[in-house]
């Protein structure tokens, strides 16, 4: 009976609405998890650099303090030298020496303290990257979690769904089953339409009055005439007509 046909395509729309709605969550789910991944690849760059910043200056700051303590070494040196000469030509060359080293060493104490205050820029900035990024990285995280556990979840689903939906099939006539099979195979996404006022729910054109009155009835099977998906009645509030 048509009656009873409508019956289980009621069902079966609403399986196809579940199973488009999980696919697509599935589909649009992979790039949004590598847009979160590359959010938080730049994140992770952006902390690195701040530190390998951070490193560099104590390096250059290590470099000089070795610099400053060998040319120290050799004022020291050369004002032992200065108790040793015998000429002030001698003398004057040496401490000439030690004046060209000691301004040497004026210059790079400069930079070792300007390295300091740099330093010290940077780390407060680099606390600043930190605090941002574990903020922002935490909450990124979560979400790629909830993603991921909602596509495992959705997976689940739409195998129990697309199963339930090959139980319902059987109980439909053969040449209903066969125009919803057809019809879907061209529309993919379902071979039946939901009403909702004169609205069908497949392709969103309007259906006249007097037709929609007739499709509400659910007593015969009757086609949208702009994509030609079977147009059925049910509540939108999802409270099933439906028994089993």
């Amino acid at each position: 009976m048509a009656e009873d046909d409508i019956r289980y395509l009621i069902q079966i729309v609403k399986k196809d609405l579940e199973i488009q709605e999980r696919k697509k969550f599935l589909g649009n789910s992979p790039p949004m998890i590598v847009e979160i991944e590359r959010q938080i690849s730049e994140m992770d760059e952006e902390l690195r650099e701040s530190e390998e910043a951070i490193k560099r200056l104590g390096e250059e700051r290590r470099h000089l303090e070795r610099e400053v303590d060998a040319q120290r070494a050799k004022i020291i040196q050369k004002k032992i030298e200065q108790n040793a000469v015998k000429t002030t030509r001698e003398l004057r060359a040496l401490d000439t020496e030690i004046e060209y080293i000691s301004r040497q060493v004026d210059v790079e104490e400069e930079r070792i303290i300007a390295i300091f205050d740099k330093n010290d820029i940077k780390t407060r900035e680099n606390d600043a990257i930190t605090k941002k990024i574990n903020d922002s990285k935490g909450k990124l995280l979560s979400d790629k979690n909830s993603l991921e556990n909602t596509v495992k979840r959705y997976k689940e689903e739409l195998e129990v769904l697309e199963d339930e939906k090959v139980r319902i099939l059987p109980h439909i006539s053969d040449r209903v089953r066969n125009l919803y099979i057809r019809i879907l195979g061209v529309k993919g996404d379902s071979g039946v339409a939901n009403l909702i006022g004169d609205i069908c729910q497949g392709c969103y054109s309007r259906v006249p009055p007097q037709k929609g009155h007739e499709i509400r009835k659910n007593n015969r099977i009757q086609t949208c005439e702009v994509c030609g998906r079977i147009l059925v009645y049910y509540p939108t509030d999802n409270l099933s007509l439906d028994k089993e």
